[in-house]
């Protein structure tokens, strides 16, 4: 499930636990990202913009988080680590 693989991936030791955030002033819901990565992301039904389902994701997640943020055509997903900016990929 997905706290325990959350937790899993806090207890690694030297690994700072990551999340990605949403810029929904960006976000045209073309839903690159929840093709991409369904298991963080999804698409709000009433507005049509990106809803993220798992904002802290385990790190077997990283590489297909990374690859929605880069491929979202408006800039508006950014991965931070927890207690730090958001960073662009």
């Amino acid at each position: 499930d997905r706290s325990a693989r959350l937790e899993d991936a806090q207890s690694i030791p030297g690994r700072v636990p990551m999340r990605v955030v949403a810029n929904l002033n960006l976000c045209q819901g073309h839903a690159r990202c929840e093709d991409l990565c369904p298991e963080v992301f999804s698409t709000d039904a009433d507005e049509g913009k990106v809803v993220i389902e798992q904002p802290e994701f385990p790190p077997e997640l990283e590489d297909k988080v990374r690859l929605a943020v880069r491929n979202c055509p408006e800039g508006a997903l950014r991965i931070a680590r927890n207690g730090a900016k958001a960073e662009a990929e």
